[in-house]
């Protein structure tokens, strides 16, 4: 399993991630909060792609507040508008680096 050495954010959009293997991963806030795993942002998700409808993003909705671990293998993000069940284990957010390398 992945694990972090380092999280911290470098900017007001976006955090910067550094693994244990050396790899670095920058995530923008948007989307993490678009990746949030709670069944709630899921379940609106799918929503959203079932009727076509998609919601746009409220300035406060992708505001980062704060990081918490939780346990060994995650963190909790909460967001300006109060959510924060969303738990980010390694594994997902390492799944989510968006970089060529990862995506591929």
């Amino acid at each position: 399993m992945m694990r972090p050495l380092r999280i911290h954010q470098v900017a007001l959009d976006r955090l910067h991630v550094v693994w244990d293997d050396k790899h670095e991963s920058q995530f923008t806030t948007e989307y993490l909060r678009n990746n949030c795993p709670c069944a709630t942002c899921i379940h609106e998700k799918e929503e959203d792609i079932k009727s076509g409808i998609f919601s746009l993003p409220l300035a406060s909705k992708t505001h980062l507040v704060k990081i918490d671990r939780s346990g060994h293998n995650a963190i909790v993000i909460s967001w300006g508008d109060g959510h924060k069940t969303g738990i980010y284990t390694w594994d997902y957010l390492r799944s989510l680096c968006p970089c060529d390398d990862c995506q591929e």
